[in-house]
């Protein structure tokens, strides 16, 4: 989950973004956040991020949070915005903006959770995405789609659910972007699987659910059992909450 924070104090950022880092490690949900101290900076970047989620101060120097509110929702609908404010009186302003929640600062954690875990409901794990900057093209890939993928020289094989991709990354900044998501694990050199897509495992091999079978190196065969059944059982436990 891609998440910006605008807010031109400082200390007030780093407050919330620290409470967002605990709530992902406590729900072990991959959060990436980006700190943008004006709204003029974050207008900069809109056509050149794509963000789940916006953590938008309303009163700032120069432009306002309402005013960044409204330059994003020209060309970004889906994007979750959550208002932040020390008072309640700029609401019926900000209401154009199809806001998603509104904070009354300072923050807590208790609120914050209580907005990540609606957020979480809305958009679900399987709206996690990693973007991937291959050839001048910016390529967003839902994760819970990704069966395994593999480098091939320069490039990386990403195989989903609706067939395959070639991107030009290295398979070392792939597998970062991928490791921090529980499900997936490098059973040899140069590939990694999605245990989520995993239909189970043979001697050699992990045989994914559209009947793939992706070969797991010899000495990592035992790390890759328990890995995948570890996978399994906390799988099992989510889906009992």
């Amino acid at each position: 989950m891609r998440i910006a924070i605008v807010d031109d104090n400082t200390n007030e950022q780093e407050r919330l973004s620290g409470i967002i880092e605990e709530w992902s490690r406590e729900r072990s949900v991959h959060t990436e956040i980006d700190l943008f101290s004006s709204g003029e900076d974050f207008c900069r970047v809109i056509g050149d991020k794509i963000y789940t989620l916006l953590f938008m101060d309303i009163i700032m120097d120069g432009k306002n949070g309402i005013e960044a509110a409204k330059k994003l929702r020209e060309s970004r609908t889906d994007t979750l915005l959550v208002f932040v404010t020390s008072s309640t009186e700029f609401m019926a302003a900000a209401f154009p903006c199809h806001a998603f929640d509104y904070v009354i600062k300072p923050y807590e954690k208790e609120r914050i959770s209580e907005v990540m875990d609606e957020v979480q409901r809305t958009v679900g794990k399987a709206g996690d995405y990693i973007e991937i900057n291959s050839e001048k093209l910016t390529r967003r890939i839902i994760v819970s789609d990704i069966l395994y993928v593999y480098s091939d020289s320069n490039y990386c094989i990403i195989h989903t659910k609706s067939g395959e991709q070639r991107v030009r990354i290295s398979f070392t900044q792939l597998a970062k972007k991928l490791m921090s998501y529980p499900s997936f694990m490098e059973v040899g050199r140069g590939t990694a699987v999605n245990f989520d897509n995993t239909s189970h495992l043979s001697d050699t091999a992990c045989v994914m659910i559209n009947g793939d079978c992706v070969p797991v190196s010899r000495r990592r065969i035992k790390a890759v059992e328990k890995a995948f059944l570890s996978r399994q059982f906390n799988k099992l436990l989510e889906e009992g909450e």
